[in-house]
């Protein structure tokens, strides 16, 4: 393309004579505003759509981008692995694999911290995947060790107010436990702790856990 013109009124404005002096000056200030406004506006785009990818990342890697739920809780699905094979046949569907979570207290060394318990299929690779590369200690080999106990994952945050170092055994207490003849009674579960990650997230690192 031909910018004659654009080149001509251009030097025109930023080469003017001497009796135009002002002129040129109040043009270059101006030319510079407007940079200055360009490249400011150009940076906040840029931080406003880094930090929502890297939200979405997180939240996506600790997360399902979809979830299937019962209509009562508590029932759970009598035939999931049927469900879950028609499920697989939708387009754009690469993974499906059932899940249990839920509100339970991790009872450490130092306090109490109440948080959520998400209970993963051992052939859910696609989500133990995106939780290994967050993790800062431990290994995801070490939930299939029999140590007498089962292992757990936990934030790092969840495990520093706690007290709970790697390879230490957690108390994790579920207010719905078992049915009784006087009510319901929480039920509790030993887990030794066999990794810590660090996604980034507050609310997932600060109240998290993942067990097989």
């Amino acid at each position: 393309m031909n910018f004659a013109f654009e080149r001509f009124v251009a030097r025109r404005y930023l080469t003017a004579k001497r009796k135009h002096a002002v002129i040129s000056v109040i043009t270059g200030i101006s030319i510079l505003g407007v940079a200055a406004g360009v490249m400011a506006l150009i940076i906040a785009l840029a931080i406003t759509n880094g930090f929502r990818n890297t939200l979405q990342r997180t939240l996506l890697g600790a997360t399902a981008h979809a979830a299937l739920l019962e209509k009562e809780p508590g029932i759970g699905f009598e035939e999931w692995p049927a469900m879950a094979q028609n499920l697989r046949t939708i387009p754009h569907v690469t993974s499906v694999s059932p899940v249990l979570y839920g509100q339970v207290l991790y009872s450490g060394p130092l306090q109490g911290q109440g948080g959520v318990l998400k209970g993963l299929a051992p052939g859910s690779g696609g989500e133990w995947g995106e939780i290994a590369k967050y993790l800062k200690q431990g290994s995801l080999d070490w939930l299939q060790q029999d140590t007498g106990y089962p292992g757990v994952l936990l934030g790092a945050r969840l495990a520093s107010r706690s007290g709970m170092l790697l390879d230490s055994i957690v108390t994790v207490i579920s207010p719905n436990g078992d049915l009784t003849p006087l009510g319901p009674r929480p039920s509790y579960h030993k887990f030794r702790v066999v990794g810590i990650f660090e996604s980034g997230f507050f609310d997932l690192d600060n109240t998290w856990g993942f067990a097989r």
